[in-house]
């Protein structure tokens, strides 16, 4: 899947200033927009039910976790304001205080003369509905030969580099931690076997496309059918994910049509749907550095973990007690060759790939961030690795980080299932001190590959039992 959004190059728009690269037309196109307050909100504090589920509003209380003036969605008379100037709301941003709207150029100076706008940035433009794609799939009889003695098929030796079947012989399957997925479409994903008990037992939750504004997700690609099978897959001998008893929620962010930077509005607010469901884990195998307009590139000192609406979500998430596991990006051998965004977000868990002789695969993004952070965090198997076939009833191969991620990103689940009393921060940090690098990470595989045996033996000491802390190097030479 090739990787965009980015939010670089940003038009503030204010009363006199001249509309960033647009034509004087009618012609409708996406913004984002950014409020300057909160005042006299409707909603309170103490009321939290009416924007975030009970499941959310618990892990806060959980984890001592305020509830604050920043859970509060934008308020309803700037969306109301929006509106009345023929704007159509897309989608909005509670953390970030912003609305994605629609609306005719020639109207865009007026939405930015308005006393609570802060700013307002072109993102993109919206596409033909009939461009959207969902083909009629019938899965038929398996046609993988099943592996005898090998309870995960095909995918035995991607959870073992990890040391993840040590947690499943445990029982920790990943039961009772909810997995949000933002990726660009699952098709198949309703009619494939390798998601029978998935379907039975109830544990995929309702999905959202904050692409198209509807519940339609298993359309449009087959990346996040690929990317779920890595941890949900279920079908013994043939392949088991790394979290077969986590319970999921398919979220469309990605835009397959094309790149520009609305599919960074839309991955915040799949983000945030993601923390209103409750949900304990999240995985993105998106990144974005370039556009088809190239005006909206990112270069690489950008990479500062605040450039971006994105990673600045990502460290948001974190903050309220989620875990946020990104793919590092497959730019290893290109010119561009670094992370991508939100790979570099101070608190999310960015992940490399390596091929099964535990070395970078050479596509593989390299760290640090412009300022000189240790990215990638970790690294997974992502290299010919075992996926299921969207289209068929058989194991398939794929290579890249968006699968190095959700392989890690199911035994993150597996983990905190073990440790429900750890904070998100204890169970990042016993990841890291698990992994190959710990004491001497880099630039290609971060604090290296996590062995999570050791990690649960690690969360199971005392804390004044534990070794120092893992090695965090001064600034980096930045290349």
């Amino acid at each position: 899947m090739k990787c965009s959004f980015w939010l670089l190059l940003a038009v503030i728009l204010a009363p006199g200033f001249k509309l960033y690269a647009q034509k004087a037309d009618s012609t409708y196109k996406y913004y984002w927009v950014s409020f300057t307050d909160k005042a006299d909100s409707p909603y309170q504090v103490d009321k939290p039910e009416a924007f975030l589920s009970a499941r959310s509003a618990a892990r806060r209380e959980k984890w001592n976790i305020p509830i604050t003036e920043q859970d509060f969605p934008p308020n309803p008379r700037y969306l109301d304001a929006l509106q009345e100037q023929g704007a159509t709301i897309h989608h909005r941003s509670r953390w970030l205080n912003a609305a994605t709207i629609l609306i005719s150029e020639e109207n865009v100076v007026e939405i930015a003369s308005l006393p609570f706008v802060k700013k307002v940035e072109y993102v993109g433009f919206p596409y033909k509905e009939s461009e959207r794609r969902k083909p009629n799939i019938k899965i038929d009889s398996l046609r993988s030969k099943q592996l005898d003695g090998q309870y995960y098929g095909y995918g035995t030796r991607q959870i073992q580099w990890l040391n993840g079947d040590t947690l499943h012989q445990l029982g920790y399957t990943g039961s009772g931690i909810w997995l949000a997925v933002l990726d660009g479409g699952f098709i198949g994903v309703e009619e494939s076997p390798f998601f029978d008990s998935l379907q039975a037992e109830g544990r995929l939750l309702l999905s959202r496309d904050f692409v198209d504004g509807d519940q339609e997700v298993y359309e449009s690609s087959t990346h996040g059918t690929r990317v779920l099978s890595t941890m949900g897959a279920n079908v013994p001998g043939v392949m088991v994910g790394t979290a077969p008893g986590a319970t999921y929620a398919c979220i469309k962010t990605e835009d397959t049509r094309g790149e520009y930077r609305i599919e960074e509005c839309h991955w915040v607010a799949g983000l945030e749907y993601a923390d209103s469901l409750g949900a304990d884990v999240v995985n993105s195998s998106l990144g974005y550095t370039t556009f088809n307009d190239r005006e909206m590139n990112y270069n690489f000192d950008n990479l500062d973990g605040k450039s971006s609406v994105a990673s600045l979500a990502a460290d948001i998430a974190f903050k309220k007690g989620m875990i946020v596991v990104t793919s590092a990006g497959n730019e290893g051998t290109s010119t561009w060759k670094h992370i991508g965004i939100p790979a570099d977000a101070r608190l999310a868990l960015s992940v490399g790939a390596i091929d099964f002789s535990g070395e970078r695969a050479s596509f593989s993004s390299l760290g640090p961030t412009a300022d000189g952070r240790i990215k990638p965090d970790v690294a997974a198997p992502g290299a010919w690795v075992t996926v299921a076939d969207p289209f068929a009833f058989q194991a398939s191969i794929a290579s890249g980080t968006s699968f190095a991620s959700p392989i890690l990103a199911g035994l993150v689940a597996c983990l905190w299932e073990a440790f429900p009393g750890k904070t998100n921060e204890e169970i990042v940090e016993a990841i890291k001190r698990s992994a190959s690098q710990a004491g001497l990470p880099d630039v290609e595989l971060g604090y290296g590959i996590p062995n999570f045996g050791k990690a649960y033996r690690l969360l199971q000491e005392p804390v004044e039992a534990q070794s120092p802390p893992v090695a965090v190097p001064g600034e980096l030479e930045k290349k």
